[in-house]
């Protein structure tokens, strides 16, 4: 094989960078990455960082990642030194195929070759920190990086956006806008991403002003981004608006567009946002698309409508089922009360089912307290999660409406014994383009917390002339109800509720943000505050929207 080899290279005397990736190219596909280091080494008089510095961002660009890699360490080990050139590249090829240790190392030797004042260089292994999740490494070279350009913001807030971490994301946006860096369709996009996670909706009002007043191009990628920010932002009109004016649309867009309508509670714009899309525009859905329609009839409860899709999905659409369709089906069934239909539909599953649908039967079990079906269910969810303190949670809810205190009690010493902890609630309302997080009381600055407790106490004394009375059925029995009273008073959405009456007009419309489904208590305070006060109030929890005002919500109560 080396004689082969050997014959490939006498007959290429005349070598250019050109016809040496070629001939990498064959010695690979044919002799292996282990035969690079014997053709680098015979050619050693010719090979120089110029030349491999052409061969690695050619393989990075071409998507051939390991080739590139296997370049830089072969050129390594035949005494060839790396430069400024050599690193942006390499390092993005690095990122691509996901290898951490490398990447380390291979910031290390940028330091050790004086990269690291390099722009192009930090702004890669910034990338690279951000795609291998090793965020807290990104943000320590972003911070100390000496120049920065507009990809360098890009990376950064791209990488708290991928990573979830849409608040800092948000904030280092607002950063970037003060240190007047360009800012272009990409940061835009990842901008509006945070502000959609988060429910910033001044934010993204403030972004998409600037895409119009700086003649930015409202593309598929913005213009989708556009309408999946004021979805989740509750503004429906603003999100049609967008999606009326756009010229280009792909499956995203109509994705985004009726996913939207179904978190808001418009499950009908939604079917009917789905039959242009499939009648009139002759774009075909994907599971996505189905599953967002699906959501519409789970949240309307048009379970015949629902029915009808699930089997048309791979009859009609050539669409596979995922569990996460078959979840939604459970979730539909269970809520109008076919306990029995949603629990034959998880055995009949192809797949196995996954928490969150055993999740999605056990709360519709709560909902028309069936205890035995609950209790069975409870068993298939600790056997998937055992460590998940909502699981135990659930199962006392729906105990507690049978008043069966000793089983209750098992279960808060299951907890205890095995030391899991309920995920906090935690609201967010934005004010003035500063998102402000609360949980269960939390503690801001003193005189703040005084105000929003104040706030509180006087909303709910009229709340209560107007007939409001504490829904106590779920919060902890071993608590006396005066204490029951004051717990619920204190959950994070009512004090996001204060702090917004507080800090707001009257004509404003309040937007919250939380990360657990919004209790039962709370809705029905919520409704009531819309009444007397006059105050649309907009929540987002993690199932759905709840658009609040005069007395009514846009969930029916069903949710």
């Amino acid at each position: 094989m080396n004689q082969t080899l050997s014959q490939i290279i006498i007959t290429n005397t005349s070598m250019t960078s050109s016809s040496l990736q070629d001939l990498i190219d064959v010695s690979i596909s044919v002799f292996g990455p282990s035969h690079l280091l014997l053709l680098l080494t015979q050619f050693q008089h010719f090979i120089d960082t110029g030349l491999c510095n052409t061969l690695i961002k050619s393989y990075t660009h071409s998507a051939k990642h390991l080739h590139s890699i296997l370049v830089y360490t072969q050129m390594r080990k035949i005494g060839v030194l790396p430069d400024l050139f050599t690193f942006p590249p390499l390092i993005k090829s690095v990122a691509q195929v996901n290898l951490k240790h490398l990447g380390m190392s291979i910031h290390g030797c940028a330091v050790k070759f004086g990269a690291c004042h390099d722009v192009f260089t930090n702004t890669a292994i910034v990338h690279m920190y951000a795609i291998l999740a090793c965020i807290s490494d990104a943000c320590q070279v972003f911070d100390g990086m000496p120049e920065r350009n507009s990809v360098t913001w890009n990376a950064m807030i791209t990488g708290f956006v991928h990573n979830r971490r849409f608040k800092e994301a948000h904030e280092l946006f607002n950063e970037m806008r003060r240190s007047g860096v360009e800012m272009g369709e990409v940061t835009m996009v990842n901008a509006l991403s945070a502000c959609a996670h988060l429910g910033a909706l001044s934010q993204g009002v403030w972004i998409h002003n600037y895409i119009k007043h700086q003649g930015l191009r409202v593309n598929v990628f913005v213009g989708t981004t556009l309408i999946d920010m004021y979805m989740k932002c509750g503004v429906v009109n603003k999100a049609v608006e967008v999606f009326t004016m756009m010229r280009l649309k792909n499956v995203y867009t109509w994705n985004a567009l009726i996913s939207g309508f179904a978190m808001n509670g418009k499950g009908e714009a939604a079917l009917e946002a789905f039959d242009m899309m499939i009648k009139e525009e002759k774009t075909k859905p994907d599971d996505v698309t189905l599953l967002g329609v699906l959501c519409a009839c789970c949240h309307q409860g048009l379970v015949d409508v629902g029915r009808m899709l699930f089997i048309n999905m791979e009859r009609k659409f050539g669409v596979r089922r995922r569990v996460e369709h078959y979840g939604c089906m459970v979730d539909l069934l269970g809520r109008v009360g076919f306990l029995e239909e949603a629990h034959e539909l998880i055995k009949t599953m192809p797949m196995k089912a996954d928490a969150v649908i055993w999740r999605a039967l056990l709360a519709a079990c709560r909902i028309h307290g069936d205890t035995q079906l609950g209790k069975l269910v409870v068993g298939n969810l600790l056997q998937i999660e055992p460590e998940n303190a909502e699981n135990y949670v659930l199962l006392a809810n729906i105990l507690v409406r049978d008043q069966r205190w000793n089983e209750i009690g098992k279960v808060r010493a299951m907890l205890n014994q095995r030391r899991i902890k309920k995920v906090p609630g935690c609201s967010s309302i934005e004010i003035d383009n500063v998102v402000y997080e609360f949980v269960a009381a939390s503690r801001f600055e003193k005189e703040t917390m005084d105000e929003i407790y104040k706030t509180l106490e006087e909303v709910g004394r009229k709340l209560k002339v107007a007939g409001y009375v504490a829904d106590t059925e779920l919060v902890s029995y071993d608590l006396v109800e005066e204490e029951k009273e004051e717990t619920l008073m204190h959950h994070s959405e009512k004090l996001a509720l204060a702090f917004g009456m507080l800090r707001t007009q009257q004509n404003c419309t309040i937007r919250i943000v939380k990360n657990l489904r919004v209790c039962k208590d709370c809705h029905s305070f919520l409704k009531l505050v819309s009444k007397v006060y006059k105050r649309e109030i907009v929540v987002r929890d993690r199932n759905r929207f709840h658009h609040f005002g005069g007395g009514v919500c846009s969930c029916r109560d069903y949710w």
